[in-house]
C-alpha cells in the first residue's frame, strides 16, 4: 500500500477506537451511577483526556491521506451530497465536543448539570461520525467494500479497541471509582475487567464470524472484480489473513482466562497480564485486518 493508504489505516483505527472507548466510558459511568456513585469534579478528566488524544492523534494521520493537507476545510462545502465531507464534521463536531468535555472535568471546572447532557451529544456526534466514515466506502464499484463486512469491520474495531482499552486501563488501576459500577469490595474494579472481558469476547465471536461470510459473499458477486478481492485476501495476502485470525484467537483466549478468573488477591497480577495481551492482541489484528480491508480493493471494471 501507499503512503497515503496507510494513513488512512491509522485514521480509521484510531479514530474507530476513541468512539467506542468513550462510548463504553459513558456506559460504564450510567452503570456506576445507578450503583450510587457520584463523579467528583476531576474525576473523569484523565480517561476522556486519553480519548481526545488517541482521537487527536487520528485526525492528525488523516491529514496525510490529503494531495493539500491544509485545504481539508473546504471539503465541507460539499456537505449536503457527501459522505466525506459529512465525515470531516461530524469528525471536528465530536473532537470539539469532547474537548469541551475534558474542560468541564477539570478540578472545579465547569457545570456538572452541563456534563450528561453534553456528554449524550458527543456520543451521538461519534455514532454519526462512524456512521459517514462508513458510508464513505459502500461503493457499488467495489463489491469487497460494498457489503455488509463493511459496517460490521469498522463497528468491530470501535468496539473491539474501545472495550478492550478500556479494560486495560481498569486493570492498570487508571479508572476512577466514579467508572466502576461493581461494589468495591468481594473484588471491586476486577469484576469490572470480567464484565469488559465478556462483552469482549462477544465481539470477537461476532468478528471470527464475518471473514467466512465475506468471502461467501465475494463468491456469490460472480464479478471479475469480487473474485480479485477474495484472490487478494486468501491468496497474495493470505499470509496476513492467517495471521489476523491467529491474534484473534489469542485475544480471545486471553480474554476467556480473564472472564474465567476467580479474582483472588494472588490471581490478579496474571489476569491483568491477561488483559494486556488480549488488548495488544486485538491492537494487531485490527491492524492487519485493516492493512487486507485497502488491500482487497478492486474496482468494476479495472
Amino acid at each position: 500500500m501507499e503512503t497515503r493508504d496507510w494513513s488512512l489505516v491509522v485514521f480509521t483505527l484510531l479514530s474507530q477506537a476513541a468512539v467506542g472507548a468513550f462510548l463504553t466510558l459513558l456506559v460504564l459511568r450510567r452503570l456506576a451511577a445507578r450503583r450510587g456513585a457520584v463523579a467528583s469534579g476531576g474525576a473523569l478528566f484523565v480517561p476522556l483526556l486519553a480519548v481526545l488524544i488517541v482521537l487527536s492523534a487520528g485526525l492528525f494521520a488523516a491529514l496525510f491521506h490529503l494531495s493539500t493537507p491544509l485545504q481539508a476545510a473546504r471539503a465541507v462545502v460539499n456537505f449536503s451530497s457527501s459522505w466525506l465531507s459529512r465525515e470531516i464534521v461530524f469528525g471536528s463536531l465530536f473532537a470539539a465536543l469532547l474537548a469541551a468535555l475534558v474542560a468541564l472535568e477539570r478540578p472545579a471546572a465547569g457545570s456538572p448539570r452541563a456534563r450528561p447532557w453534553l456528554g449524550g451529544v458527543a456520543a451521538l456526534a461519534g455514532l454519526t461520525f462512524l456512521y459517514s466514515q462508513t458510508a464513505i466506502y459502500l461503493l457499488p464499484a467495489q463489491p469487497a467494500w460494498n457489503s455488509f463486512a463493511t459496517p460490521a469491520a469498522f463497528g468491530g474495531t470501535a468496539l473491539l479497541l474501545g472495550i478492550l482499552g478500556v479494560a486495560a486501563a481498569q486493570a492498570a488501576g487508571g479508572l476512577p471509582p466514579a467508572l466502576d459500577p461493581a461494589p468495591r469490595h468481594g473484588g471491586g474494579s476486577w469484576t469490572t475487567v470480567r464484565g469488559l472481558a465478556l462483552a469482549g469476547l462477544i465481539v470477537l465471536a461476532a468478528e471470527l464470524v464475518v471473514p467466512p461470510l465475506h468471502l461467501a459473499a465475494l463468491a456469490a458477486d460472480g464479478s471479475a472484480a469480487a473474485a480479485a478481492s477474495a484472490q487478494r485476501l486468501t491468496g497474495d495476502y493470505g499470509g496476513v489473513f492467517l495471521l489476523r485470525l491467529a491474534l484473534l484467537g489469542v485475544a480471545a483466549a486471553a480474554l476467556a482466562g480473564v472472564a474465567g478468573s476467580r479474582l483472588r488477591s494472588v490471581r490478579r497480577q496474571p489476569t491483568a497480564a491477561l488483559t494486556y495481551v488480549a488488548f495488544a492482541a486485538a491492537v494487531l489484528a485490527e491492524l492487519c485486518g485493516r492493512f487486507l480491508f485497502y488491500a482487497m480493493q478492486v474496482r468494476v471494471g479495472i
